[in-house]
């Protein structure tokens, strides 16, 4: 036995030994995969497009960058914090977040989990949509190992024999429940699931582990170490609920249903995992929890080449006008901002650090009185770097930067407490509590704003003399609106053809501009664009698709089951183009396509 399997199985009190292999055949799918969605009664919610403001004074304000969005189940908020209990009201997904990672912070705050319990708003109505399978070959076929007379394994009965004045328990979504398992994913908000054997939880973001706090007891949870170290840490909740699990290894869990379940990077944040899960009668699913799809993905050796019967797709950015550019340009385009805005023009990395060292030791040095009236020594211009972050994501942002500047970065104690859950090192060898010291600063993403920064930048003087500062969001990216170019980008063959520019230092300009501050924009996203994923889709030999994200709209469910119908075909001539075989789509890059 591998010690990374003894290690996914220990503290299981009940455990099986062997593998159970199952049978060979595939169980055949019968009749309709039914959807149940519930109804959405609210209208679309129209959020401000981002604007810069000018006053009086000729001063710029910044408004937060907003978008217009359905109303979903990842962006309709709960009523309260599930950290503190603080009630919401018409707040956005952003000023929730905010807060949630405020509270995150501040360790000496305890949670009030009665009122967490009772706070939590309703999202579902009692009434059930149904729409057909997408990607199945037949019209009528049920989800596999359930009877068409059993109860829907998306959590709510087909034929219901409650009366109306009985209270309703709310029902858990199709796509957090795994098809003919008792397992769901992301589901801690609806308290104890009957029937349920354990609970994954694909990263830790609020939204994905809201309703867990010390109080849970409702049944073990799986999930990557660094996820395991913060929901421990941070959440308060019980080691004896949290089962970490290896990463790129198959785990037996306990449970009736003997699911296999591997962990594979997401490429989102920090203990990001998709969950590839393979039954007791070989029927594989991949869950892709929140996720930012690349070639190295569709490369995984029980990935590449092997049938998926069901995947449950992060659809956050299915659609054509979001074609924002690859993390990597995004980074490198950051560093490339840094280096001109600290004197340096970008040349060959392996001369950076030798000019950067011949830089330091010539640069003059003056006197500068401090209010006490006594002389401090201050460098010639010296550049501040500051980096807005949720409490977990955006790291490479930061740590690239920090090595472009031969550089410390300083976190609060707070901060470095959730970085070194990852147990990195190198990441911890770079971080200092002295902000002085440091030409990295990272702060909240909510704190990116003139006001706040203009008064940081003067608490930090005379030790710096001028300040970047960068907002990395998707939210950042300004979408085509080009009706006949969305409509040009349906078909996978102009799809693959159309690769948006990367992203360059030339291209960023400031949102605010002043001769000490500066605040730039990146549109670094951690979720897959429309591009990436078609591409991802094409590379696998999916039979199924559930989206997850969007459902909560009749006309979104209809528009992405025609898209990817015709996505469907498309594959198809290109398997037979490849002598029947699925080929990856090409790549620059195994990190990005």
């Amino acid at each position: 036995m591998s010690s990374s399997t003894a290690e996914c199985r220990k503290r299981r009190q009940t455990d099986s030994k062997d593998l159970r292999h199952g049978n060979n055949k595939r169980q055949l799918i019968q009749n309709t995969l039914h959807y149940f969605f519930q109804k959405d009664t609210t209208t679309t919610a129209q959020k401000e497009a981002k604007k810069e403001e000018i006053d009086n004074n000729g001063n710029i304000t910044l408004k937060d960058i907003k978008e217009t969005k359905e109303k979903t189940e990842d962006n309709i908020l709960p009523s309260a914090c599930p950290i503190c209990g603080t009630l919401f009201t018409d707040v956005c997904v952003e000023t929730y977040e905010i807060h949630v990672n405020s509270c995150l912070d501040n360790t000496n705050e305890s949670s009030n989990e009665d009122t967490t319990r009772k706070t939590w708003s309703k999202i579902f109505s009692a009434a059930a949509y149904k729409i057909r399978g997408i990607w199945s070959h037949q019209k009528n076929d049920i989800a596999p190992g359930l009877n068409e007379s059993e109860t829907s394994w998306f959590g709510e009965p087909r034929s219901s024999t409650t009366t109306p004045s009985a209270p309703k328990r709310r029902s858990v979504p199709y796509y957090k429940r795994l098809a003919g398992t008792k397992m769901v994913v992301d589901a801690f908000t609806y308290g104890e699931i009957p029937g349920c054997e354990g609970y994954l939880l694909s990263h830790f973001h609020s939204d994905h582990y809201m309703g867990l706090s010390p109080s849970w007891i409702h049944g073990p949870i799986y999930c990557s170490e660094i996820t395991a170290r913060l929901v421990e840490q941070k959440l308060g909740v019980s080691s004896e609920f949290i089962f970490p699990l290896p990463m790129n290894s198959a785990c037996l869990l306990s449970g009736s249903d003997q699911l296999r379940v591997t962990l594979i990077d997401a490429n989102h944040c920090p203990g990001a995992v998709l969950f590839l899960i393979t039954t007791n009668d070989n029927l594989r699913y991949l869950h892709t929890g929140d996720f930012r799809a690349c070639p190295k993905m569709c490369l995984h050796p029980m990935l590449k080449g092997l049938p998926l019967d069901i995947v449950y797709l992060d659809t956050t950015y299915l659609d054509p006008k979001y074609s924002f550019p690859s993390q990597d340009s995004c980074v490198q385009a950051a560093c490339d901002l840094v280096r001109r805005h600290n004197g340096v023009n970008n040349e060959d990395p392996s001369s950076l650090k030798e000019k950067r060292l011949d830089h330091w030791f010539s640069q003059e040095k003056k006197e500068i009185i401090n209010g006490h009236g006594l002389p401090i020594v201050a460098t010639d211009k010296r550049l501040l770097v500051v980096v807005g972050t949720y409490s977990l994501g955006k790291e490479i942002v930061f740590i690239e930067i920090a090595k472009t500047l031969n550089s410390k970065i300083f976190v609060t104690d707070q901060k470095r407490a959730i970085l070194e859950c990852f147990h990195d090192q190198e990441l911890e060898a770079l971080l200092t509590d002295q902000g002085q010291e440091a030409q990295v600063h990272v702060i909240p993403l909510g704190h990116i704003q003139a006001e706040n920064l203009e008064a940081y930048f003067r608490s930090l003087q005379p030790h710096f003399t001028q300040m970047i500062a960068f907002r990395p969001t998707g939210w950042t990216f300004r979408a085509s609106s080009d009706p006949q170019l969305q409509h040009q980008q349906r078909s996978l063959e102009s799809i693959i053809r159309a690769r948006p520019p990367d992203l360059s230092a030339s291209t960023l300009e400031p949102i605010y501009d002043t001769p000490f501050v500066k605040i730039y924009g990146v549109p670094y996203s951690e979720h897959s664009s429309y591009r990436e994923l078609a591409l991802f889709i094409a590379s696998l030999d999916i039979r199924r698709i559930v989206p997850t994200v969007n459902v909560y709209s009749e006309t979104n469910r209809l528009r992405m089951s025609l898209l990817f119908d015709k996505w469907h075909r498309d594959r198809s001539k290109l398997v037979k183009d490849n002598d029947g075989k699925i080929k990856l789509i090409g790549y620059p890059s195994v990190d990005y396509w």
